[in-house]
């Protein structure tokens, strides 16, 4: 049922999204405000906000593409190197369930001089089979005020035909800043082991991305579920980190209604990349 906080939430978020392609930015932040005001828990105006103001920070600096962002890492950032490896991935979206700027995580799994290859979940860049348009992938930093992260755009490489294993590649060409490396990997999964999930919250007016969720592995067999704070939509294909910074995991969607997180071990996740005849560069 459509109740009319509904109704002018999508009505906001939708005016929103006609004056942000008209690159009417500051107007469209405030519709968007607005949607977010009517309801707080509607992701799609909550992401099509935070798209916006980066846009109209661009627009209003006459920022270029940023090629080489070495000079915004922050100096005391314990997670650095694992950050660098993770990456914010957005695609656009126009049809009734998802309207606008679809959120998720990806890690990057191999590495060369001009191409970049990153594991997600399918269903981040998918609704069913209709792929998102303008899929871009953002790497961490600390840029200063007027100033934004680096994007590159990215296009898929290969998918699983269903989210019934809900895994994705996408791939960058270019060259990027070389500390960006994949990660190693481990198969040694254990019960009650510690471990860190990193990914995207977007809550209003505050930028969580690249957050770190601490847990512990509860199951382990074909899915691993883990303790770690109910995480958010946005963690969509976060990386499962283990104590010595080793990829182990990768997390999927909860299903409606769910509130456990679930995660599938590497050793999955391998099996389907040699499928792909894709090999990680840190094995």
């Amino acid at each position: 049922m459509v109740t009319p906080t509904t109704a002018h939430t999508l009505a906001n978020n939708g005016l929103g999204l006609v004056l942000q392609d008209q690159e009417k930015f500051e107007e469209a932040i405030k519709h968007f405000d607005k949607a977010e005001e009517l309801d707080p828990d509607y992701i799609y105006a909550r992401n099509n906000n935070i798209e916006a103001r980066k846009l109209w920070t661009e627009k209003q600096n006459k920022l270029a593409s940023v090629e080489n962002d070495m000079g915004f890492l922050p100096k005391n950032d314990p997670n650095l190197t694992v950050k660098r490896s993770v990456v914010l991935i957005t695609a656009k979206f126009s049809n009734s369930q998802r309207q606008g700027i679809e959120v998720g995580t990806g890690v990057v799994i191999q590495q060369d001089a001009n191409r970049t290859l990153i594991l997600t979940n399918r269903h981040v860049i998918f609704d069913g089979n209709e792929q998102g348009e303008n899929i871009q992938v953002e790497f961490f930093s600390s840029p200063p005020t007027g100033k934004v992260r680096m994007r590159r755009n990215a296009k898929l490489f290969q998918k699983t035909p269903t989210d019934e294993l809900d895994l994705a590649v996408l791939e960058v060409s270019g060259k990027l800043p070389e500390d960006i490396q994949p990660l190693s990997t481990s198969t040694t999964i254990n019960p009650a082991m510690p471990i860190q999930v990193i990914g995207h919250d977007a809550q209003r007016g505050k930028d969580k991305s690249w957050s770190v969720q601490s847990g512990k592995i509860i199951v382990q067999n074909q899915q691993l579920q883990i303790s770690a704070t109910a995480l958010k939509p946005g963690y969509s294909g976060s990386p499962v980190i283990d104590s010595k910074n080793r990829l182990i995991g990768i997390v999927y969607a909860r299903k409606t209604g769910e509130t456990k997180n679930f995660a599938y071990p590497i050793s999955v996740v391998k099996k389907q990349l040699s499928i792909w005849k894709i090999t990680l560069t840190k094995p």
